[in-house]
């Protein structure tokens, strides 16, 4: 006897099996038609009332409670035979199921305290349904884990295993430490045990895009982020919210990349006691010059245009200054510095007395962690101020001494300890030499360095032959938020970028037992190796 599905019915069966996220089979509804019959752990009955095969994929190893929507014609002709991998059967129905309407039914033999409960692997199971009585309708069968639900409707109320499993996911394009520019597609594969959702791109922390569907990738532009190394990170979801994730650096290299050539012919002359005029012969590049930086005693000065002199004034009088110059172009290819050159300014040309007024308003600010930004308002000269000369002291009473010269009220003083108190004063003078009273003094304490970031690496291995096992996720939760790593293929992992502290890490893979171990993570990577046990099958 054959259960004959017409060919709709069959299209919907197996639809249903590749769509499987609960254990539902579904079947158009059919009445049993005459045919062959063949059976295993199930005997036919002589009469032929039809046999219907199909299979079921079930996400985990447990005890199935297996349901059947059934239409019985009447309280005799009440039940069919269910056959699950070739050696268990059951005669499903009987006793006092309501005629001619769909109902939902568990038991077998007819008594309902007998429930079809099944201990099942994880997989494919292949499954039978044999006719014994005629005109009994069958449109879906229930396979859950959830022993305490009862169907509704079409069965959809009664779902699989929680799936704790994040999705494999592998960047496939453009390859690891790959130099990239232009326009670039950024491809992924990603599979997961029940089904993938989506695909986030991410270049760097910002989401570049994602895709819902397989083949997975986003178009990059490349030219949108800066020439040099760039961090690509994919991240593939499942319905559940397990998160899989992959990530490589690879090289930005767009544009021009070819230098100006170093200037050349630099001179500079003092055309005044508290002035110099530099200039030199113009670079050529293969795009253009777009501007030059010249430097004054090895600090830059200024940044100008595409010009070959430049007036340095405001200067101490009777003092020797050294210059180069340096040329760039629209990329920011920079040549490299020109030869330096040295040029002494004259006495002035009268005999300048007045010191500047004290300079007022100094105020202290931490810019960083290394780097404390003074200003305050401009003190005044009868001829001119020429410079600003900081100090920096170790208290209020402290003499200190000079750090740095600024020609405008301002000076960044760097290069300073993280979380460290400074204190500030400032003296201005003029080209004569004449200085004036100190300022009022300003203290400031620089940035704390914010506490290190670290990694927790490893390798998962099979416990009985030390394999190493591929794609094993690893749960971990961060301020209250559960977040979950995937190993790769070698079984490598790695928790990157957490601070130091002690955390709970579930390591999980298919067809092993689970673990959590607990790992307090200092200031240095921690290599953590982990091996699963292997499932009885």
């Amino acid at each position: 006897m054959n259960y004959r599905l017409l060919p709709a019915a069959t299209r919907r069966l197996r639809s249903a099996i590749a769509l499987l996220i609960i254990s539902v089979l579904a079947l158009a509804p059919f009445v049993l038609i005459q045919g062959k019959a063949s059976a295993a752990a199930c005997t036919a009955p002589s009469t032929d009332y039809g046999t219907a095969t199909t299979s079921v994929s079930l996400p985990a190893a447990a005890t199935y409670r297996v349901w059947t929507r059934i239409n019985v014609p009447d309280t005799t002709n009440n039940t069919y035979l269910l056959e699950i991998d070739g050696n268990k059967c059951y005669t499903v129905g009987g006793g006092s199921i309501a005629t001619n309407s769909w109902v939902w039914v568990a038991h077998q033999n007819g008594n309902t305290a007998s429930t079809i409960d099944v201990a099942l692997a994880q997989g494919s199971r292949s499954i039978k349904l044999i006719g014994n009585k005629p005109n009994v309708k069958i449109d879906r069968l229930v396979f859950t884990s959830d022993l305490s639900c009862t169907p509704t409707g079409n069965g959809d109320n009664c779902n699989v295993p929680s799936d704790t499993s994040a999705p494999a996911v592998r960047i496939t394009a453009p390859a690891a430490d790959a130099s990239v520019s232009g326009t670039v597609n950024m491809t992924a594969t990603a599979t997961d045990t029940v089904g993938v959702a989506k695909v986030e791109f991410y270049v760097n922390s910002s989401l570049l895009g994602s895709d819902t569907s397989s083949p997975y990738g986003v178009s990059w532009d490349t030219t949108k982020v800066p020439n040099g190394t760039q961090l690509l990170t994919a991240k593939a979801y499942d319905a559940a919210g397990n998160v899989g994730v992959d990530s490589f650096n690879v090289s930005v290299e767009n544009g021009d990349k070819q230098a100006p050539s170093v200037p050349s012919g630099l001179s500079a002359t003092a055309t005044a006691y508290n002035a110099v005029t530099v200039s030199w012969k113009a670079s050529t590049d293969n795009t253009g010059v777009k501007g030059y930086t010249i430097f004054r005693d090895g600090l830059p000065l200024a940044d100008l245009g595409n010009v070959t002199t430049y007036k340095d004034s405001g200067l101490m009088a009777n003092t020797t200054y050294s210059y180069k110059v340096l040329a760039f172009d629209a990329n920011g290819n920079k040549s490299a510095a020109s030869n330096a050159v040295s040029v002494k300014t004259p006495q002035p040309p009268f005999n300048d007395t007045e010191k500047p007024t004290k300079p007022t308003g100094l105020t202290a600010t931490a810019a960083s962690q290394t780097q404390i930004d003074l200003t305050w308002v401009a003190s005044t000269d009868n001829v001119g101020v020429t410079k600003y000369d900081i100090y920096r002291a170790t208290n209020a009473t402290d003499k200190g001494e000079v750090i740095g010269s600024s020609q405008t009220p301002s000076f960044g003083d760097t290069n300073l300890a993280a979380n460290t108190t400074y204190t500030y004063y400032v003296i201005a003078k003029d080209a004569a030499g004449n200085s004036s009273d100190a300022s009022d003094r300003a203290t400031a304490t620089t940035n704390p360095v914010p506490k290190k970031k670290r990694t927790i690496r490893g390798v998962v291995r099979d416990q009985a032959d030390n394999k190493r096992i591929g794609y094993a996720s690893v749960t971990y939760t961060v301020d209250s938020t559960k977040h979950i790593s995937q190993a790769n293929s070698r079984g490598r992992y790695a928790l990157q970028h957490l601070e130091p502290g002690r955390y709970n890490l579930t390591y999980r893979a298919n067809k092993y037992y689970s673990k959590t171990l607990s790992v307090t993570l200092g200031d240095v990577t921690i290599v953590k190796d982990v091996t699963l046990q292997k499932r009885a099958q």
